[in-house]
């Protein structure tokens, strides 16, 4: 039988925990856990590309049908493995000069130019670019090729250190984003992706965040878009210098790389770095090496070149850190080893202070009789307090009213129990072994046991906030409130922003409360401030000053 906290249990620890925010410890600790999980998830990643090697690789495969898989592969390879992707791209180029498909053939030299892009080989991706021949393009692929194009100048003028080179390749990159917001839909992730770039350029933070959730709201953890928008997001709170809230997406965004085996990625080397100069050096450490051994296994020469460049400063300042707790732990030793001798040396003197103290008893008698001549000032100090007892009488009454309540909810969950344990005996002595196995495999128990806590919770908290469902709509788009079913009190939005309410505001705690996970509290919690009509970032604030 599962046990679950009780509506009044949770307001004690409510009582008793301290409030601080422990979001961004959490993200640390769910993203170490993805670290640990790197080497399964590495298989898994194999796994799903020999699938469609096998394929690729049988004799039975007809020629158009190896193009495509070749430019599944490479798919599969271009953010994981640099040469993987490469050999496939090859290969997808050859079978699109088989087939003699013009179409095939600009779709693989397109997402060869992409990959080469990505890996910093600039030269030969805008050679391949412009061998191309735009007239033969459809409509989508002049997309994905000025999407290349404008990538390419993108990361020239941002690597080059020649004035004029870097001004030339502003003015190229300039020019194909007003292309691309000329033939791109005005609702797609592209076209939102440059408008939001632009409004970072032009430091409207405001803006940029509005498009940001916009785009937020389509994408998932694990993919590379979400790493790429939760990227995006913490460079608003870079320029505002909210290092917090800058590492936690930057979190977010390394966490969704590792769950997607997405090895060309730069969201950890930079959270690394963040966390050197905030002078976290042990994490920082970790994360460098993790993002090093990442850029080594995808073979991305600029991703090694640009985590070169802090890897020896974190590791220098890891080194000293270590050098340095040696030579405290030695200073400890002595200091503690000092200490044991004038402990020892206290003690003689303590012995010899009892000794002192045996005598002075004897003198107590006298003292016992000035306390009587007291004893008339003790009792106007009585009459004192009966009053003040009286006055905790009433108080003690509504905690017996709770506690009663908490008694009660002890005791049904020990009836059940006991005869859970009665039943699995009976079970046992029948020898019906597969029946009980298959009793206590059945998730329906802990359904309705967390069922009746809800509607325990539910109940205490609106019968302590009866209007706080419509206190929280209030703060929110009126187009767009929180609808609850025709049965249920609260819903899960609800009950994330009652515990806030209640100083809960550590998602870690909350998913354990509510057995959902961190990210999904998170993504909740994101997805009711997009609503908010106040400063989204003071939501929580205001929810707390309900029932005031």
């Amino acid at each position: 039988m599962i046990k679950f906290f009780t509506p009044l249990l949770l307001l004690l620890i409510v009582s008793f925990n301290s409030l601080g925010n422990n979001e961004l410890d959490s993200l640390y600790k769910e993203l170490d856990a993805v670290i640990a999980q790197r080497p399964q998830l590495e298989i898994q990643k194999n796994k799903d590309i020999d699938k469609f090697r096998y394929v690729l690789e049988s004799d039975t495969t007809a020629l158009r049908e190896k193009y495509f898989l070749a430019m599944e592969i490479f798919k599969l390879y271009e953010v994981f493995e640099f040469y993987g992707a490469l050999h496939f791209i090859n290969e997808a180029i050859k079978f699109s000069k088989e087939l003699d498909e013009i179409k095939l053939i600009n779709e693989s030299h397109i997402n060869l130019a992409s990959l080469l892009t990505r890996a910093g080989i600039y030269l030969e991706s805008e050679e391949i670019l412009s061998s191309i021949d735009k007239s033969t393009l459809n409509n989508s692929q002049l997309i994905f090729y000025n999407l290349v194009f404008k990538e390419l100048y993108y990361q020239l003028s941002f690597y080059t250190r020649v004035r004029h080179l870097k001004e030339e390749y502003q003015k190229k990159y300039q020019e194909y984003c007003k292309i691309l917001l000329e033939i791109l839909p005005e609702n797609s992730d592209e076209y939102l992706e440059i408008k939001e770039i632009q409004a970072l350029d032009g430091m409207d933070i405001t803006e940029a965040r509005r498009i940001n959730a916009l785009r937020f709201s389509r994408t998932q953890l694990g993919r590379r878009e979400y790493s790429k928008i939760t990227f995006l997001h913490s460079i608003t709170y870079a320029f505002e210098k909210d290092l917090d809230n800058q590492k936690k997406y930057l979190a977010l965004s390394a966490i969704s790389d590792l769950k997607g085996s997405i090895k060309d990625n730069a969201s950890l080397s930079i959270l690394a770095s963040e966390l050197y100069k905030n002078g976290d050096i042990e994490r920082a450490y970790k994360y460098i090496n993790i993002s090093y051994e990442d850029a080594k296994f995808y073979n991305s020469d600029l991703r090694k070149i640009q985590i070169a460049d802090i890897l020896p400063l974190i590791s220098k300042s890891y080194e000293d850190r270590l050098v340095e707790q040696k030579s405290s732990l030695q200073v400890f030793i002595i200091v503690t080893s000092f200490l044991s001798i004038i402990l020892i040396i206290a003690t003689f003197f303590i012995w010899r202070q009892v000794k002192s103290i045996q005598k002075a008893r004897n003198k107590s008698v006298e003292v016992n009789e000035q306390l009587k001549n007291s004893n008339s000032e003790l009792i106007t100090a009585n009459d004192q307090l009966k009053k003040l007892h009286s006055d905790l009488s009433k108080t003690n009454h509504v905690k017996e009213v709770y506690i009663g309540e908490f008694l009660k909810i002890c005791s049904d969950y020990i009836d059940k129990l006991e005869s859970q344990a009665m039943h699995t005996q009976k079970m046992l002595i029948g020898r019906k072994y597969g029946l009980l196995l298959d009793e206590i495999k059945n998730q329906d128990i802990r359904k309705v046991e967390m069922k009746q806590f809800y509607k325990n919770f539910d109940e205490t908290f609106l019968n302590i906030y009866p209007d706080f469902v419509k206190e929280v709509n209030k703060l929110l788009d009126p187009s767009d409130p929180i609808k609850l079913k025709a049965k249920d009190l609260l819903n899960t939005e609800l009950r994330i922003f009652a515990l806030v309410r209640l100083g809960i505001s550590d998602s870690a705690k909350i998913s354990k409360l509510l057995g959902n996970s961190v990210t999904t509290i998170y993504n909740y919690r994101v997805k009711i401030k997009n609503k908010a009509i106040v400063d989204r970032d003071r939501l929580e604030d205001y929810v707390m000053k309900i029932g005031e």
